[in-house]
């Protein structure tokens, strides 16, 4: 008897548990997935304290990071020493899960912003801890899809509206409600220079733009 209608009904039933539909995910606000409940012991994560590297631009990676809990940057170093800010992740991503899979080195660097939780999954068993079950394959699947979505909006944020839209955008975010992803605030945890970072724009100009926005609410404009 085959069990392939059976797999099929259970994934399936995944997806819908998981109201996968129409969700509006956010350019700029990191997301953590909502239903992050592990069997795994708090015991085994790893603590990676603000300011360290998980990943280094351009190296292979030996491990992948799950986030279990904080923040992360994602941050690429051209040659000539200007930084580029590629977004930010939080709990439920899989850092170096795409550059393991894809046998490369990684194009960018992995910095906390916070104080994080990490799992440590060693390179060479990503494709047995991630086809444990169904629902663990699932939520991996899930995961290289959302990050790949990610940074397409924030690609297109960037190069399709301007500085003050940008920002604007990314309070309204702050804000955003989802039933499958909760959106966390990155404002308490960026110094001013990673947020100028993440909305590609100057410091002095971010300056600037928060004092209009103050100015326009006081005076009632919004």
């Amino acid at each position: 008897m085959s069990t392939r209608p059976i797999a099929e009904k259970n994934f399936q039933d995944t997806l819908l548990d998981d109201g996968c539909g129409d969700q509006h995910l956010p350019a700029f606000a990191p997301v953590a997935e909502r239903n992050a409940d592990t069997k795994t012991h708090p015991s085994t994560f790893l603590t990676i304290k603000s300011g360290e590297k998980l990943l280094d631009q351009w190296k292979k990676c030996d491990h992948v990071y799950l986030v279990r809990e904080g923040l992360v940057k994602l941050l690429y170093t051209s040659d000539n020493g200007s930084e580029v800010s590629l977004g930010l992740r939080s709990t439920g991503w899989y850092a170096g899960a795409a550059s393991v899979l894809l046998g490369i080195t990684n194009p960018y660097s992995v910095l906390a912003v916070s104080d994080c939780k990490v799992t440590q999954i060693p390179a060479e068993q990503l494709f047995a801890w991630t086809t444990r079950n169904v629902k663990k394959l699932h939520q991996f699947m899930k995961n290289i899809c959302l990050d790949s979505i990610l940074l397409a909006k924030l690609h297109t944020e960037i190069n399709s509206n301007s500085p003050a839209e940008r920002l604007e955008h990314l309070m309204q975010e702050r804000i955003t409600t989802d039933p499958n992803w909760k959106t966390v605030d990155p404002l308490p945890l960026l110094k001013q220079r990673e947020l100028a970072q993440l909305l590609s724009v100057s410091p002095e100009h971010l300056s600037r733009l928060r004092k209009q926005r103050m100015n326009d609410e006081y005076k009632g404009v919004r």
